[in-house]
């Protein structure tokens, strides 16, 4: 039998579109690779910010360990009262020469009312603290004063600048020998807390309670040879306890 012209079969005009649970599947296929081409995105995304994040953090504990070394290496012991290096309250208090520009003659006797570069006696303090939960550091304005230098150890009102946050302590410790001269064989870290400065809280092998007992509390005024420094890490990513060692020996 033949159909009449201009007429398709049923069966031809039944397949000529999708049914409802074809586009159904279609469409619960689609979400799925959707919603695993976003977990993946994600992913990503989330993985470029911790990247990030850690990145910014590291390079920030650089720059800041960076910067006490430097204030380290131009510390300048002014004799009593006045150390290179001491811890109060807490605070290690560095004094130091202040840094100069580029091309600048530490010799250049220079007047500040000019704008020009401190003068070679000029010296500065420097305060590196932990408060509310970083760690911060001060430097107070350079002046060949004693009074105003042993003014900002005593009385500190520089402003500080956070150098890294995350931080919810800073322990220091001194490295001293427990000789003079060609008998600097052995020696300890102390504790620059106690009133003797002889306080051996981590002694290295080598020392011994009959070296440690040696150091007396006139050389405790000298420059250490060496300031051990251990901050607390509480901000992801850096977490845990971090120790740096800083030499000093050029000092002794």
């Amino acid at each position: 039998m033949r159909t009449p012209s201009g007429s398709a079969p049923a069966w031809r005009r039944r397949r000529a579109g999708f049914t409802l649970i074809e586009l159904l599947v279609a469409v619960t296929i689609l979400a799925v690779v959707a919603a695993l081409g976003w977990r993946g995105l994600d992913a990503v995304a989330r993985s470029r910010d911790e990247a990030s994040q850690a990145f910014t953090a590291s390079s920030r504990l650089a720059d800041g360990l960076q910067q006490l070394g430097d204030d380290l290496r131009h510390a300048a012991a002014q004799g009593a009262g006045l150390p290179a290096v001491s811890v109060i309250g807490g605070n290690l208090f560095i004094v130091r020469r202040p840094a100069q520009p580029l091309g600048g003659d530490v010799r250049a006797d220079a007047g500040a009312q000019l704008g020009l570069p401190p003068q070679a006696g000029d010296l500065q303090v420097v305060r590196w603290t932990v408060q509310d939960g970083a760690l911060k550091r001060s430097a107070s304005a350079p002046t060949d004063s004693r009074a105003e230098l042993q003014s900002a150890v005593q009385n500190p009102t520089a402003p500080l600048l956070t150098i890294l946050p995350g931080v919810a302590d800073m322990q220091i410790q001194f490295y001293r020998y427990a000789g003079i001269g060609l008998l600097q064989q052995s020696g300890a870290w102390v504790n620059p807390g106690t009133s003797a400065n002889a306080n051996t809280t981590t002694p290295i092998a080598s020392a011994s309670a009959a070296a440690t007992s040696i150091i007396t509390p006139a050389a405790n005024a000298a420059t250490p040879a060496a300031v051990r420094l251990r901050l607390q890490l509480t901000a992801p990513p850096l977490t845990g306890e971090l120790q740096r060692d800083f030499l000093l020996d050029d000092h002794e």
